[in-house]
């Protein structure tokens, strides 16, 4: 389409040079990529953790169900005496008492409970009051939950809290610990459960995507920080994974429902920090991870994000979650509505409206440290 360029010898030659230059950085990006996927995914075995960190003691939220408890039984197989902490719930409790019945008669091998919500606040001062008698060396951030539904339409107090678990706890938590290692001179690791969700914008789970957007680059960030001083880092994009996290989509998005079907059993995910822990950074798992990848070096994010904001609203998932106005404001407790329209049924519908959204947040909450 271009060919007559090639007829004005400056311009010609500086258009050869180009498409040089952009063949080679997409040959670039395309292999640096995919030959660590291939390595993760087929060529590492997994490593034993409390030999490669001297490790007696690690950290797991979310421990009662899902990843967190694949990881826990994986941590405890190697001899690591494993924190659990989760929700306080009869979960977190027969989980804990299987655990400890299980490894009754080994006698390096310990489990304390901590029952907290990372949902709300006061969960750091109780997870630093129950483990400062021991030198915590693994700390797996796990915990995380996914809200649907259009932002503006789920109440704020809702949005907050997953904010709060899959983002501020990760941050309070690796905080404390790392200082903690680094006081001590103990060598140790931390580890992210993150999602590839994070890396494409993500309209009816906004929340979740930014969180784990976030999440992804704290953790690249701080691993720089922390190597030297023998503490790695590795944050984990795993592919849909069969947990509890699907109890979020309370939409019955379809998107979600297609994704449950393909999900990948716990133990995979878990597998992944054993397997990648002081060789990578980042691990992507499975086919979601890297179909998103090849995309984004595909199509710009920029472009992707335009894209979106021009098509997402003719799908039926979201058709399915937009709300009729008004709704209830939570942040004033009064109505989001126009003046003139305001009158004793709207009021009336409000206050309806109003519970039925506590029982929501109610729910959403309650949630927060199970569904990983």
């Amino acid at each position: 389409m271009l060919s007559f360029l090639h007829d004005i010898p400056l311009v010609g030659s500086a258009y050869a040079w180009f498409l040089v230059l952009l063949a080679a950085a997409s040959y670039v990006s395309f292999y640096t990529y995919v030959v660590p996927f291939f390595i993760q995914a087929f060529l590492l075995n997994e490593q034993n953790l409390k030999n490669k960190y001297d490790a007696k003691w690690a950290v797991v939220t979310g421990a009662s169900s899902g990843i967190g408890r694949a990881l826990t039984e994986k941590l405890a197989s190697q001899g690591v005496s494993v924190v659990m902490v989760a929700l306080d719930d009869q979960l977190l409790e027969s989980f804990h008492a299987d655990m400890c019945s299980q490894y009754a008669d080994v006698a390096d091998v310990e489990f304390r409970k901590v029952g907290v919500n990372l949902g709300s606040s006061g969960y750091l001062q109780v997870i630093a009051e129950a483990t400062e008698d021991i030198p915590v060396q693994l700390v797996f951030n796990n915990a995380g939950f996914v809200i649907t539904g259009l932002y503006a339409d789920v109440p704020l107090p809702a949005q907050l809290a997953n904010f709060e678990c899959n983002a501020a706890a990760p941050i309070h938590i690796t905080h404390l610990f790392v200082n903690r290692m680094l006081n001590q001179g103990l060598r140790g690791a931390v580890c992210f459960t993150s999602s590839p969700a994070g890396l494409m914008p993500a309209p009816l789970t906004v929340m979740y995507s930014a969180t784990k957007s976030f999440l992804t680059t704290f953790a690249a960030s701080l691993a720089p920080e922390i190597k030297p001083d023998g503490i790695d880092v590795l944050v984990v994009h795993p592919s849909p994974v069969d947990t509890r996290f699907y109890e979020g989509n309370t939409h019955d998005l379809d998107a979600m429902r297609a994704f449950q079907k393909t999900a990948y059993p716990p133990t995979t995910i878990a597998a992944c920090f054993f397997k990648s822990l002081g060789r990578f950074v980042i691990h992507d798992q499975g086919y979601f991870s890297l179909s998103l990848r090849m995309l984004m070096k595909t199509v710009d994010y920029n472009f992707l994000a335009l894209v979106f904001s021009r098509t997402a609203s003719i799908s039926g998932d979201y058709t399915k979650t937009k709300k009729d106005r008004p709704l209830p404001d939570d942040n004033s407790g009064g109505l989001v509505t126009p003046r003139r329209s305001r009158s004793v049924s709207a009021v009336s519908a409000a206050d309806s409206v109003s519970r039925s959204v506590s029982r929501s947040v109610s729910r959403s909450v309650s949630v927060a440290n199970r569904r990983r």
